[in-house]
């Protein structure tokens, strides 16, 4: 390209000539134009030709350019959200750091590694939620279940009562029925008082242990396995009335040979009352750890059909059987072989502790309840 003035050769960019200085104004903007046009021309050419040549994308697969590693640049912190922390980690610092300090996936230079399976944060545990560890608790109902299962353990197989004489006696037909001399356990004064003893113990001890894992039904099957022992503790020492009466009915029939008859209330006596108030003491002291248990109540009707069947099951020894009446469950008589009215008010005393056990067990909806009806 020319100036039209001087005929020196210019850029097709300049906008006055380098010899004369005249303005090249309309010379190289026309220039430019045309030669636009011609690249327009001949882009416009050179796409048709490509799209007539193109195939389908599903008859040949793309191959793509390699490409080379992104260099890493470092970034300010102060580009960053204030609300997010920032946490710089140099290359050098991760391929240095042991495998089990990295991420699942973490890079070293430019190439990512792979270190084993990703991992998830532990949820710290909820106390009484399912699966959650339970920690051992040494409370009160866990030392009064203890104590009270070694005092009743104790007491069924310790001497209850022994009588004895000064002199060699002889029977004769004015002897009461049930006098004798010698020495009485539990089981001597009625059949399977150890076995019934041995299960109300067991039910205690197992109780206490679940209380102390946190078991909501432990408390309860403690507090009934107590009152369990605190009737049958207190039937045992009605039961032991009997051949002490008997003795005092010998005593009293005229002698010519003088004697001397001795009763003595032995350890196991006293065992079995200190039992029996310390079943007391436990079904008190398990209330306070039965409470709610957090779940849903249990079904009310079933509830109040046990605890019809522990009325009943209260109420059946009453019902009068053959010649008996049913004022025979509480009336004293002073006939020969009547039975003595600590006996009567002691099964009074266990029917009343196994209605009371099966009403609260089974009214209250609960697990515990169910425990204490156990």
């Amino acid at each position: 390209m020319q100036c039209h003035e001087c005929g020196r050769d210019v850029a097709p960019d300049d906008r006055f000539c380098t010899g004369c200085g005249t303005s090249l104004r309309g010379v190289t903007d026309a220039t430019e134009a045309v030669a636009a046009t011609t690249a327009g021309e001949q882009r416009t050419e050179l796409l048709e030709v490509v799209e007539d040549a193109a195939e389908p994308w599903d008859v040949v697969d793309p191959v793509w350019a390699p490409t080379a590693p992104v260099p890493q640049q470092p970034v300010s912190t102060s580009q960053l959200p204030a609300t997010e922390p920032v946490t710089e980690v140099s290359s050098a610092a991760r391929a240095t750091a042991p495998a089990s300090a990295r991420q699942p996936y973490d890079f070293v230079g430019d190439e990512p590694t792979r270190e084993g399976p990703a991992t998830t944060a532990t949820m710290p545990a909820v106390a009484g939620a399912p699966g959650a560890r339970r920690r051992f608790r040494f409370g009160p109902v866990m030392m009064l279940a203890l104590l009270t299962s070694v005092v009743a353990l104790v007491s069924l197989f310790a001497d209850v009562l022994s009588i004895t004489s000064s002199a060699r006696l002889t029977l004769g037909e004015e002897t009461p029925v049930g006098f004798r001399t010698g020495r009485w356990i539990a089981d001597d004064l009625a059949d399977n008082l150890s076995i019934a003893g041995l299960i109300a113990i067991v039910c205690l001890v197992a109780g206490g242990m679940a209380t102390a894992v946190g078991w909501r039904w432990g408390s309860g099957l403690a507090g009934g396995a107590g009152l369990a022992l605190a009737g049958l503790g207190t039937l045992t020492l009605g039961l032991a009335q009997v051949p002490i009466d008997a003795a005092h009915e010998f005593a009293a029939i005229p002698s010519d040979l003088p004697f001397t008859l001795s009763i003595t209330r032995d350890i196991g006596y006293w065992l079995l009352l200190v039992a029996a108030a310390l079943g007391i003491v436990v079904f008190f002291a398990s209330i306070n750890d039965a409470g709610r248990d957090g779940r849903s109540g249990l079904n009310p009707w079933f509830a109040a059909l046990g605890a019809l069947a522990g009325l009943v099951a209260a109420g059946g020894p009453l019902v009068p059987v053959g010649r008996a009446e049913f004022s025979d469950n509480w009336y004293l008589s002073d006939d020969p072989g009547s039975p003595p009215s600590l006996l009567l008010a002691a099964r009074l005393t266990q029917l009343g502790l196994l209605a009371l056990a099966s009403l609260i067990g089974f009214l209250s909806v609960r697990r515990g309840g169910l425990g204490v009806a156990a």
